[in-house]
């Protein structure tokens, strides 16, 4: 199989180590790459009950089986057992990671053990090595990868990583971060970074029928509204408008229901006030990053006036919608300075920007204030320094008696969508195998945005079907290692073609979408022998509707309990949430 390129690495810090194997072929065939290779080889390698922050906790690094040859497909996927969730935890990488790994011909890196002094794995075409990295400790993510991008591209943790803090991930190329906490893992081992530099010229089984592909996908990304009129020229920020009008942006710790100043966040209002460049992936035609290339002016907008005169440097990244929601509307600070300051800190100490917007709101609201421009940033440099908060906001609340005010599943933050108003969300992010991740299942799509289907987000009823082949569905498009918008456009038939002309593998698309089936059934099992139940599967109490001010506007508990009972059900679970004899005999995987 070309998509196969035949090795696993096995990198154990603590003896020193580098072991090659060939990739097992059985596995590519049942799990494909990416999330699915990750997430098979951390239940063969790390019990359910294992300690996140142990040495024999492994950082699987994985590549997919069209990494570097189809358009959205250039990234890495990041898996482990989180110290924030105590949950199995897949990260979609994007960048160019991915493609360098695969270039190196590498399926999969496994990093385990814990060095003896600050260490980094350097990885070129026929050599990986287990690097000193004194020097490199102490570093923020961008001075590091400064350091390190001669060499190739570089995926690192920062300050908050290497003092184990809790939401601190890995960036790479001091751009693309992730969730979960995996970094603080990265810290524990002492392990500071990967920098892979491949050589191998990559190309598809089936040239000229993949380039055909390649047209046909490049229509449909065109074809697409929401990637080639929002995405492409606006960025995440283009949400802001829309969910706004419908009352989905929840401010104040989701106390709030409407924010007063979205146009000043908005990607309407950016790009009129920046002169922006696209920052793509490689291989990317989306480019959904913007870049600033000259200094910005803000003007009188929405019956507010923010300060006159530059404010960043040329060259600054703008954030994404979360740190929009996170440091804005979240803690109803309207100042974009702010706001990109926040995200700034958060990308260089190597902390998601979710997370720490959310236990600081939750932080405001038990202090019963607001957090203005000054304390939010002293706030974040003392998470990415250790501070308690840096626990995320279930460990911070919980030890003060105030679990409640926790907008967490699982232990994972939720993002700025409110499940409230969008109904197959709230039953998403109650399911998903990572927490409170949006991206396991993103029901804004259909529900909001309309597409790839149109849904009708005030109501659960059929949800449940609907929800459990969308998270199959984007089960696949990880385990491929494509973009997460990639989902907008892409669909199993068209993976399954493109498998077959790019990377040799003749998989059905309903067979495609049976291995997402076979991936989520293995993360539940997981997360089920590491002590999570039904009980885990809901939602803060706030969301739910109750008397007083949440009375009529939250979710029904009966109506939310019925299409739990029901997605259980289209699963092939029994009434537990727990995966039948049946079911796993159906997947082919006794797990």
């Amino acid at each position: 199989m070309a998509g196969l390129k035949g090795k696993t690495v096995y990198v154990d810090l603590g003896s020193e180590s580098v072991n090659t194997v060939r990739t097992d072929e059985n596995l590519i065939r049942k799990y494909l790459g990416g999330r699915g290779l990750g997430v098979k080889l951390l239940s063969e390698l790390a019990d359910a009950n294992i300690n996140p922050l142990s040495p024999e906790n492994p950082l699987i690094f994985t590549s997919g089986p069209l990494s570097g040859l189809a358009p959205m497909a250039s990234g890495a996927v990041l898996t482990s057992k989180s110290p924030l969730t105590g949950t199995i935890f897949s990260w979609n990488m994007t960048g160019g990671f991915g493609s360098e790994l695969k270039k190196a011909e590498i399926d999969a890196l496994i990093v385990i053990g814990k060095a003896k002094r600050p260490s980094y794995v350097k990885i070129e075409t026929g050599n990986i090595e287990i690097v000193p990295a004194e020097h490199l400790w102490g570093m923020n993510i961008r001075e590091c990868t400064e350091a390190l991008e001669d060499k190739g591209s570089v995926a690192c943790i920062g300050r908050a990583g290497e003092k184990q803090v809790l939401i601190s991930s890995f960036v790479v190329d001091s751009i693309h971060s992730g969730r979960g906490g995996l970094g603080a893992v990265a810290g524990s081992k002492m392990f500071k970074a990967v920098v892979v530099k491949g050589e191998k010229e990559l190309s598809p089984s089936a040239p000229e029928r993949f380039r055909e592909l390649e047209v046909k996908l490049s229509k449909l990304f065109d074809a697409s509204p929401v990637l080639s009129k929002g995405l492409a020229n606006y960025g995440t920020s283009v949400l802001v408008k829309l969910l706004d009008y419908m009352n989905l942006i929840p401010s104040r710790n989701f106390t709030g229901k409407k924010t007063l100043f979205a146009d000043l966040l908005s990607g309407e209002c950016i790009k009129s006030t920046f002169k922006l460049e696209n920052e793509s992936c490689p291989g990317c035609p989306l480019g959904c990053k913007k870049r600033i290339k000259g200094a910005g002016q803000m003007f009188k907008n929405a019956g507010q006036i923010l300060p006159e005169g530059p404010i960043l440097p040329e060259g600054q990244i703008l954030p994404d919608y979360d740190s929009f929601w996170a440091f804005g509307f979240n803690l109803e600070n309207p100042d974009i300075t702010s706001v990109l300051k926040a995200d700034r800190i958060c990308k260089d100490y190597g902390l998601d920007p979710i997370s720490a917007g959310s236990v600081l709101g939750a932080y405001a609201e038990l202090k019963e204030g607001i957090i203005k421009a000054n304390e939010l940033e002293s706030r974040l440099f003392e998470i990415g320094e250790g501070g308690k908060l840096g626990n995320g906001a279930r460990r911070y609340l919980s030890g003060l008696g105030r679990k409640d005010l926790s907008m967490d599943v699982k232990g994972l933050e939720l993002g700025g969508f409110d499940p409230r108003g969008i109904k197959g969300q709230a039953l998403a992010y109650a399911t998903s195998t990572h927490g409170g991740d949006y991206l396991t299942a993103f029901m804004v799509g259909p529900e909001v945005l309309g597409r790839p289907v149109s849904l009708n987000r005030l109501s659960l009823k059929g949800k449940a079907g609907i929800l459990q082949v969308f998270e199959n569905l984007t089960a696949v498009l990880d385990s491929f290692v494509f973009c997460p918008f990639s989902g907008f456009a892409l669909n199993e038939e068209l993976g399954s073609a493109l498998l077959l002309s790019g990377a040799g593998m003749e998989i059905s698309p309903a067979e495609l979408l049976k291995i997402g089936e076979r991936i989520y059934n293995l993360e539940r099992t997981y997360n089920l022998n590491a002590g999570f139940a039904r009980k885990d599967d809901t939602l803060p109490e706030r969301l739910f509707e109750n008397k007083g001010e949440n009375e009529g506007y939250g979710l029904p508990r009966q109506e939310f309990e019925a299409a739990l009972q029901e997605y259980y059900h289209y699963r092939g679970w029994n009434e537990e949430g727990v995966p039948g004899s049946k079911k796993l005999k159906e997947l082919g995987s006794s797990f």
